[in-house]
């Protein structure tokens, strides 16, 4: 069933975010809110003329032009870089898998989601970064999926933009921005806990 990732992973985030993290964390309400919103809206999409655009595409695309716009100038041209490349790859990807499914050996949403992740640690490599990484994969898939739809709709097929397919593509890209962050916190505390016990070796 296309779509099961996405509920599953806005499901299991809006559990931690609402019972497990830190009443505390400044983010808490606002992780919770926009994971619930997204699992309501999840079936639903508006229609421009010939061109369907998913809910949780538009609501994703608001987001993350509420964050884009408190960059400085230089930041918002070298994100709108690191986007148009995500989503040139993206379309790529597709316009492949639609002309020749043999030359993609697994399946496509893997591809893409793997090659998002990388392309997004490319541009954005250092670990503050977390939040811009998934900025440019959620707007630059979006922009993929015009690049790859619009095409498509003009010669008579039907695509939705942002459907189900494309969300779970979306929710492989955040399982793995979410695990190398796991990873990344876990040998920092290896790092730490380390560098402590030589130190109390060197004491002794």
């Amino acid at each position: 069933m296309s779509g099961i990732l996405f509920l599953w992973l806005m499901w299991g985030i809006w559990v931690y975010t609402t019972f497990l993290l830190d009443k505390a964390h400044p983010g808490r309400f606002m992780a919770s809110f926009l994971c619930l919103l997204l699992i309501v809206v999840y079936p639903f999409g508006v229609r421009f003329e010939s061109l369907e655009i998913a809910v949780p595409a538009i609501v994703f695309a608001l987001i993350c032009f509420y964050y884009i716009r408190k960059l400085y100038v230089h930041e918002k041209m070298y994100m709108l870089i690191a986007v148009l490349t995500v989503g040139m790859f993206y379309a790529g990807i597709g316009f492949i898998a639609i002309y020749d499914p043999v030359l993609i050996p697994i399946e496509q949403r893997w591809i893409v989601a793997a090659g998002m992740v990388i392309l997004a640690l490319i541009f954005y490599g250092h670990p503050d970064h977390a939040k811009r990484r998934s900025v440019v994969i959620v707007m630059g898939s979006l922009i993929g999926e015009f690049f790859l739809g619009i095409p498509l709709i003009k010669i008579g097929f039907t695509y939705s933009i942002g459907g189900h397919a494309y969300l779970d593509t979306l929710a492989v890209s955040f399982g793995v921005l979410i695990a190398l962050k796991v990873l990344g916190e876990v040998n920092l505390l290896l790092n730490f806990k380390t560098q402590s016990s030589k130190g109390e070796m060197k004491n002794l």
